[in-house]
């Protein structure tokens, strides 16, 4: 019996009642019991790990609970080991457990980032508060993890740009909300802003380990700021210019309300560090917002891709009267 099977069946030590909730995802299920959610990995091979082999499963949990938990302290409270003992999964702690799961504390995620913008309940307070809290996380992140990820910090420019213009291919399959035509004009927009604008030439200070910034995942709370699921599952995904997450989001806050309220996103960053030029934002917001189009199309969310698409097509306006095309 595996360890998933053993939470729907209540047989894992300490689970003594049905859950509240169960929410699956693509890779997991949580298991919703009061305050507390557990979280267990599926036994399937992805394009990123073959999560059905012991060594690669642990490795890869382990690393999915260091990453969440040095972002969200306050969600991601423990990584627990578990062996199984007859008809029931019993809890140890000596590195020889069969499996692993994630112990969290339940969240509202009504407070999430989309939710609010699309409710038109978000605050510039809150927004630099994300900024400055997200900014202290990764220099931690950075710290823990820049050595296992090296060739991507030592490829500088070169890893930003493949990244930045990978979008496009992503964006392709947004047709028809985004066309052919478009993506093209994306790219070549993308191509000239990293070529010409000296910022790019320059990234050692920016380049950073990062994490997916996707709306859903920033929650705001009155203890502030929390980022769930954050662990990007590929190695290169997980190196970027830190900005660029900032301009991710100011490109969620744009499209879904206005360029004023983003604005303030930018103010903090800002305070840590000099400001880019608007070439360099207007570039990864195009970028951003390249990334959000087909991923809310295949959520079925159709409002929200065609504010994207619509957002992707300002972007390019901008750029163009910015480069003087």
């Amino acid at each position: 019996m595996e360890l998933l099977h053993a939470f729907e069946r209540n047989a894992v030590e300490g689970i003594l009642s049905d859950p509240d909730r169960v929410i699956e995802t693509v890779l997991s299920k949580l298991f919703v019991h009061g305050d507390r959610v557990h979280k267990v990995y599926k036994r399937r091979t992805a394009d990123f790990a073959d999560l059905a082999d012991h060594a690669v499963r642990r490795a890869y949990i382990s690393e999915d609970f260091l990453w969440n938990h040095t972002m969200a302290p306050d969600v991601y409270l423990e990584l627990r080991e578990v062996r199984r003992d007859g008809d029931q999964y019993r809890h140890v702690d000596d590195g020889e457990g069969e499996d692993l799961y994630l112990v969290m504390r339940r969240i509202d995620t009504s407070r999430d980032l989309i939710t609010r913008l699309r409710a038109r309940t978000t605050t510039p307070e809150e927004l630099r508060a994300y900024v400055h809290t997200l900014n202290d996380r990764l220099d931690m992140l950075t710290e823990l993890r820049a050595h296992m990820l090296r060739e991507f910090f030592d490829r500088r420019m070169d890893h930003v740009r493949d990244e930045i213009l990978g979008t496009c291919e992503w964006a392709y399959t947004a047709e028809p909300t985004l066309s052919r035509a478009d993506v093209d004009r994306a790219r070549a927009l993308l191509e000239a802003a990293l070529d010409r604008d000296p910022y790019f030439r320059d990234l050692d200070r920016s380049l950073s380990v990062v994490t997916d910034v996707n709306g859903e995942n920033i929650l705001f709370s009155e203890d502030g700021v929390s980022f769930i699921d954050v662990m990007p599952p590929k190695d290169a995904w997980r190196v970027h210019d830190r900005y660029f997450l900032v301009c991710r989001t100011s490109a969620d806050v744009a499209a879904l309300t206005d360029r004023d309220l983003a604005e303030h996103l930018h103010a903090a960053y800002a305070e840590r560090t000099a400001r880019p030029s608007r070439t360099v934002r207007l570039a990864y917001e195009l970028a951003g917002s390249l990334i959000q189009v087909p991923y809310r199309k295949m959520l079925a969310q159709e409002d929200l891709a065609e504010r994207y698409a619509a957002f992707v097509r300002r972007c390019m306006q901008e750029l163009e009267e910015e480069q003087g095309q």
